[in-house]
């Protein structure tokens, strides 16, 4: 997320709607592509810390818009994402790419 957040502190984030947009988006995305893991390969899915809060937080920014509190968006944005990256850059190591045929 820093690409989104940058340095922004909270309340600059607060006061910044584009910002908020791109932010909750990009979770929206990173939920998304999780919930679809949790389909596909329960065995990897498992083995993401609070895989199934990430896709249920997915299903608030998607849904429950009036209820979003945008101070824990940014929380789950400055702090969470950057304690969840290198734990999925492991798990990405462990799936070599394919050969292009």
């Amino acid at each position: 997320m820093p690409r989104f957040l940058g340095n922004r502190t909270q309340a600059e984030y607060l006061a910044d709607e584009l910002c908020q947009s791109a932010i909750e988006r990009q979770l929206e995305i990173a939920g998304d592509a999780l919930g679809q893991l949790r389909k596909e390969a329960p065995a990897v899915f498992s083995r993401i810390p609070d895989g199934d809060l990430i896709v249920a937080f997915r299903n608030v920014l998607a849904h429950g818009y009036a209820t979003l509190d945008h101070r824990r968006v940014f929380d789950i944005a400055a702090y969470r994402v950057a304690e969840l990256e290198p734990v999925l850059q492991r798990l990405l190591a462990d799936f070599p790419e394919e050969s292009a045929q």
